[in-house]
């Protein structure tokens, strides 16, 4: 039993396993954009996950307002969830920029999935640590994976200022120019959203245990 289900008292166990399924719905996600992303796929699949994601974020909602909630965790376990749920919602909002227009140039195509890729492989590291943080009970090892997730991001971060260096430094077009940039920010959303969870969940468990 983690620290969480024991602060929501057992009987609201479920809200952990709704928990969990909106960070597994996230890993499922980051599969399908990899595949929008390497082979073009359309975009359906990431687009139903993201309806998913929103109900099950709709249904942890009313749990934690239902009652049985301490009431000074309640708007910290909602930012908690939005910023979960807005995690899946990054990934669609990239997956559909990316389906919006094509760069021309083959050379700068391929470099940019790469480095999209590159960014959404560092999400799927997160959300695999997310799980683990939610599952512990000890908050030095929450506060460990906290600090794995911030370097993650800040790896992103790197290959964020990468595309914005490529998209100034190259001669193009307006739409070329405006594209690229949206990638790299909503590639970026993926991992802060990541970053912002992890340290939301952290200052719950801090606060709790403290």
């Amino acid at each position: 039993m983690g620290i969480l289900e024991r602060i929501l008292e057992g009987s609201e166990e479920r809200i952990i396993l709704k928990f969990n399924k909106i960070v597994d719905i996230g890993l499922e996600a980051s599969k399908v954009l990899e595949k929008v992303v390497e082979k073009s796929d359309k975009i359906d699949k990431i687009r139903s996950l993201e309806k998913d994601s929103d109900n099950v974020d709709f249904e942890i909602t009313n749990d934690i307002t239902s009652g049985g909630i301490a009431p000074n965790l309640i708007d910290t376990l909602l930012e908690l969830v939005e910023k979960e749920d807005n995690i899946i919602d990054s990934m669609y909002n990239l997956a559909r920029e990316f389906h919006r227009y094509k760069i021309k140039n083959k050379r700068l195509d391929k470099y940019i999935r790469g480095k999209l890729i590159e960014m959404n492989e560092l999400a799927r590291e997160a959300l695999i640590i997310m799980k683990k943080m939610q599952k512990s009970e000890k908050l030095d090892e929450i506060r460990s994976y906290r600090k794995e997730i911030e370097s993650l991001e800040e790896k992103g971060d790197d290959i964020k200022d990468g595309l914005f260096d490529l998209a100034y430094s190259e001669n193009l077009d307006f739409k070329s120019f405006y594209h690229i940039i949206e990638l790299a920010h909503q590639a970026d959303d993926v991992l802060d959203n990541c970053e912002d969870s992890s340290d939301i969940f952290f200052t719950i468990m801090s606060s709790i245990v403290t």
